[in-house]
């Protein structure tokens, strides 16, 4: 198993797609942590969000899928952001009530 990566250097292609997805649910890059374990036959994926980075989301990947992001992964990226979007406003009511 190799070491944990950033997916914004190793695998540039999937990161512009996770960029772009999460975008367009209004949520900010900065907002969400991504990266990827190399694997004999690819690559694991991580994606990490929430106020503190807490909760995760997993997806183990091809190489070409890496380099050409097929329905699986856009689907994979869709549902995240969506959980992504729920945590980020539950976190932001909680932080308000304070």
């Amino acid at each position: 198993m190799g070491n944990v990566r950033l997916m914004r250097f190793t695998a540039p292609v999937l990161h512009e797609k996770m960029s772009e997805i999460f975008s367009s649910y209004h949520i900010h890059p900065f907002d969400v942590h991504g990266s990827l374990i190399e694997e004999e036959d690819g690559y694991e994926v991580t994606i990490r969000f929430s106020a503190n980075f807490s909760q995760s989301a997993k997806i183990h990947i091809t190489f070409k899928q890496a380099e050409t992001p097929d329905e699986q992964v856009i689907s994979f990226f869709k549902k995240t952001a969506e959980q992504c979007k729920t945590q980020l406003i539950a976190d932001y009511y909680k932080m308000i009530k304070l």
